[in-house]
């Protein structure tokens, strides 16, 4: 049993009216569930302040707490600590004994729950990273540190370490997610964006002479690394079936790596690759194509985009509109979007009471009004669907605006407001206008929405 969880455990116990008040105790693979005798015994309010507990929800009698990734050492941890017997992981698809019918929303809130299990452990990583780099680009603007310098150059390498390497913190997460080894799982997402590879991105080889292997670039992504693991978790479970328990601490890691490997290189993340350029180019086309409604859905549609790491295909589009037409007209939508997570993250600040998630929510709506938005994203936005829904059309509302004035944005920064002297052109009050009607609707959204915590 994990030593931290020691305290958790006991806190866990005494707010569901101690372990007299259980009759059956098992977890699936993000929540502790309980069949309680009184229900009325039980303090959710307190339970949903404790740290690793991210929500709670009654489900067919059973009260089910949702802890994410560390799931299995606190449901150790409670049983050792409440003399519960263990029980096998449950189908995350069933309720007790009743299995439920899956309808789109349904499906798309599993989606949501997996993303976020697996992004929540490392979530401190993220916002660490992402405060560094609001800090730096503020002190630059400020005139405090000049970006050419040693110093400069150190501190915003050490920003950019979370966001580069997060394929391996993604595979090490997902790793515990799809109950394969996360040790294993990090090896493989670091053969997909290993430098040597990433060196020779846009060359292909054959392995074993007919095998076509065409090298890319993965860092900073999210789809190829979760992709490649969700298969790796079946070619673990396999080898674990078939191998001899004698051989299987060599055979296994040894299969498991390679053969993920190869078809993560082969197949898996070139799907996930295709799938973020396909969704670029396709919100290129509506914002070219249909204008005020094309800025709307660019904006609206950007907080997907960022949660599953599709944000990088946006590149070589910004990187084309610069050449060509020497502005980019994609920034000031995405302003729009980050604008509005960011009232998101503050508007959370205010309205919640627990302490936990007002510092995320402060900090996360600084930083996304400079520019980082991943923190507020998996922190917060990922979590609480009302807020999704409230950046979405916060977002698309400013995204109107950006579409109808095809407002300009003269380089690669963070915005809304971490580099807005890129936006200072003849559209800048339309800039200004735009983040500003993000901000103010997606605050409106959130009440209408009736956000709680």
């Amino acid at each position: 049993m994990a030593k931290n969880y020691e305290e958790l455990s006991g806190q866990i116990i005494t707010l569901i009216g101690g372990k007299e008040n259980v009759s059956f105790f098992t977890h699936c693979v993000t929540r502790l569930r309980f069949t309680l005798k009184d229900r009325e015994r039980v303090q959710v309010p307190e339970l949903e302040k404790l740290p690793s507990v991210f929500g709670t929800k009654w489900s067919n009698g059973q009260l089910q707490i949702i802890v994410g990734n560390e799931v299995n050492d606190i449901y150790d941890a409670v049983c050792e600590k409440g003399g519960f017997q263990k029980e096998e992981a449950i189908d995350e698809n069933l309720d007790g004994d009743v299995k439920e019918k899956r309808g789109i929303k349904d499906l798309l809130g599993v989606f949501m729950e997996t993303l976020s299990s697996i992004f929540a452990p490392f979530i401190p990583a993220i916002v660490a990273c992402g405060l560094l780099q609001g800090l730096l680009y503020s002190v630059q603007s400020l005139g405090w540190l000049d970006s050419t310098t040693d110093t400069y150059t150190f501190f915003f390498t050490c920003s950019q370490a979370a966001f580069y390497f997060l394929p391996i913190l993604v595979a090490f997460s997902a790793g515990k997610r799809f109950k394969c080894n996360p040790y294993l799982a990090a090896t493989t997402a670091a053969i997909l964006m290993h430098p040597a590879f990433a060196g020779m991105a846009g060359t292909t080889i054959k392995l074993f002479g007919f095998i076509p292997i065409t090298y890319a670039g993965y860092s900073s992504t999210v789809i190829p690394a979760i992709l490649t693991v969700y298969f790796q978790s079946h070619v673990e479970r396999l080898c674990k079936r078939v191998v001899p328990k004698m051989i299987d601490i060599i055979v296994t890691p040894l299969v498991s790596v390679l053969v993920s490997a190869v078809v993560g290189w082969l197949v898996l993340a070139p799907i996930g690759n295709w799938v973020g350029t396909f969704v670029a180019e396709g919100i290129l086309w509506l914002y070219q194509t249909l204008g005020p409604v094309g800025g709307a859905l660019c904006a609206g549609l950007y907080p997907f985009m960022l949660m599953t790491g599709m944000q990088v295909a946006m590149s070589p589009i910004t990187v084309q509109n610069l050449a060509t037409l020497g502005y980019d007209f994609i920034y000031p939508c995405t302003a729009c979007s980050n604008a509005a997570m960011a009232v998101c993250a503050l508007y959370i600040y205010w309205k919640a009471k627990n302490q936990n998630t007002k510092s995320l929510g402060l900090s996360t709506g600084i930083t996304a009004l400079i520019g980082v938005t991943e923190p507020v994203m998996f922190g917060l936005i990922m979590k609480y669907k009302k807020a999704l829904y409230a950046t979405i059309i916060g977002g698309a509302a400013g995204g109107i605006v950006m579409g109808m004035f095809t407002v300009q944005y003269l380089s690669f920064g963070f915005v809304p407001f971490g580099t807005i002297v890129l936006a200072m052109t003849e559209t800048f009050p339309m800039y200004l206008l735009g983040v500003g009607i993000s901000m103010v609707v997606t605050w409106i959204a959130m009440s209408l929405l009736k956000f709680e915590e």
